[in-house]
């Protein structure tokens, strides 16, 4: 069975997405509404088995370790590595996601650090409040 990469861009109110499979073929991309039950709903129809990538924002923790559970695989990019990789004058979240999905694909994503999240919940909650 081949391997569905993801690559999400990740916003407040919203999350913009790329699948691709082994040989990068497109799936499917489009964007979804930043909330867990729209996530939860989304990921009912995702083709298995996946593994996803997603830059590292304010809004990513919660995203993390809501996804978690159900992907094979989960990465965080480093966004200033991330940035200069992927440095484009079209820019729009779609084609984020898919640069994300991309890179994540051909083992490239330059990977950052995610804390666990007993330790990140207090700094989230201050900045990002209850999701």
């Amino acid at each position: 069975m081949s391997m569905h990469y993801i690559g999400l861009d990740i916003h407040k109110k919203i999350i913009a997405y790329c699948i691709k499979t082994d040989n990068g073929t497109l799936h499917g991309n489009g964007v979804i509404p930043a909330t867990r039950s729209a996530l939860e709903e989304w990921m009912k129809q995702l083709p298995q088995p996946w593994m996803v990538a997603m830059e590292a924002t304010m809004f990513t923790g919660w995203i993390y370790d809501f996804i978690k559970p159900y992907a094979d695989e989960i990465k965080v990019a480093h966004p200033e590595m991330l940035k200069a990789i992927t440095a484009a004058k079209k820019k729009n979240d779609l084609s984020d996601a898919q640069k994300i999905c991309d890179l994540l694909r051909v083992d490239l994503l330059p990977e950052c650090y995610m804390a666990p999240s007993e330790f990140r919940a207090d700094i989230e909650q201050t900045y990002v409040g209850e999701i």
